[in-house]
């Protein structure tokens, strides 16, 4: 499955089930309203695209579904970057490539360090 790049609001819903875990849109409407101006039907559409995208699971409970994130955030967030990566380097190739070795030089030290690391275990 591929995992495309969320809205600002999936982000946002898919945060509060991660910290959460289980919550029906009510639970996730309460939350998100004391941020921002929103709809309950706006969730409740959100929650919908999120499920038919396979990124949270759902179960009926006295009449009302009961939220879940498919993946932990960890795994979510693994799969989404190495999407974009593949999607970078199939797209731009070489020119990706040299655009991140360039940017290595404006990461912090110990990042860049990690990183070539990393590089380096993968040989």
């Amino acid at each position: 499955m591929k995992t495309k790049i969320p809205g600002e609001l999936e982000m946002q819903v898919l945060d509060i089930l991660w910290q959460d875990g289980n919550c029906s849109i009510s639970d996730i409407f309460e939350k998100l309203k004391l941020k921002r101006k929103i709809a309950y039907t706006t969730i409740a559409t959100v929650l919908q695209r999120l499920y038919n995208k396979g990124q949270v699971d759902r179960e009926e409970r006295a009449n009302h579904y009961i939220y879940t994130s498919h993946f932990n955030k960890k795994t979510y967030s693994l799969r989404l970057i190495k999407n974009f990566l593949n999607g970078l380097m199939n797209n731009f190739g070489d020119v990706a490539i040299t655009s991140f070795a360039e940017s290595l030089d404006s990461l912090p030290k110990k990042k860049r360090e990690y990183l070539l690391k990393l590089l380096n275990e993968k040989k």
